[in-house]
C-alpha cells in the first residue's frame, strides 16, 4: 500500500468503518498525511495572522502576559480554530483506522480508550489552551500514550486470517 491509497482508504473508503483490519502502512501513511497537513495549515495561518501581533510590547510583558497576549491575539485564535478544525476533520477517520489497526495485531477495539481519550483531551486543550502544570502534564502523558501506540503500531499483523478479518494485504492482491 502507498501513500496515496493509504490516505483514500483512510479518508474515503474507510472514513468511519470500525470493522476489518488495517495495514502498517495505512496507519503509518495516514499519520504522515495528517502530520503533514497540519504543518501546511498552520504555516498558512501564521503567516497570514503574524503581523497582527506587536512584538515590540509583547517583549516588554512577563512570560505570562505575553502567553495570554498571544492567545488572545488574532495570530493566537486563529491558529486555535484551525487546530480545533484540523482536529475535528480527523477525529473520526484517525479512530477508525487506528481500531482497525489494533485488530490486525489482533487486539480487542477497547484498546483503543486510551487514543480516544488522548484525543479528546487535545480537543479540549486546543479549544481551550493553558499553561498551568496540570495541563501540561495531561498533554505530557497524552504524548507518552501517543508515543506507545507508535511503538506497538511497528509490529506486523499477522499474515493469517484473524477474529476480525482476513489479512488486508492479501485482500489487496487480488484485486
Amino acid at each position: 500500500m502507498n501513500f496515496s491509497q493509504a490516505v483514500k482508504s483512510a479518508l474515503i473508503d474507510n472514513y468511519s468503518t470500525f470493522k476489518g483490519r488495517a495495514c502498517r502502512a495505512e496507519w503509518w501513511y495516514f499519520v504522515l498525511f495528517t502530520i503533514i497537513i497540519s504543518i501546511v495549515v498552520s504555516a498558512v495561518v501564521a503567516f497570514a495572522t503574524f503581523g497582527s501581533v506587536d512584538w515590540e510590547y509583547v517583549a516588554t510583558l512577563n512570560e505570562n502576559q505575553a502567553t495570554e497576549f498571544i492567545l488572545d491575539s488574532s495570530f493566537g485564535t486563529g491558529t486555535r480554530i484551525s487546530s480545533v478544525a484540523l482536529t475535528l476533520i480527523f477525529f473520526l477517520p484517525s479512530l477508525a483506522v487506528t481500531i482497525r489497526r489494533l485488530q490486525d495485531l489482533d487486539a480487542s477495539y477497547y484498546w483503543a480508550v486510551p487514543y480516544f481519550i488522548v484525543s479528546l483531551v487535545s480537543i479540549w486543550f486546543a479549544i481551550f489552551p493553558s499553561v498551568e502544570p496540570a495541563a501540561v502534564r495531561l498533554g505530557a502523558a497524552g504524548n507518552l500514550i501517543t508515543i506507545l501506540y507508535c511503538l506497538a503500531f511497528l509490529r506486523k499483523g499477522g499474515y493469517e486470517d484473524n477474529r476480525f478479518g482476513p489479512n488486508p494485504l492479501e485482500e489487496e492482491d487480488t484485486y
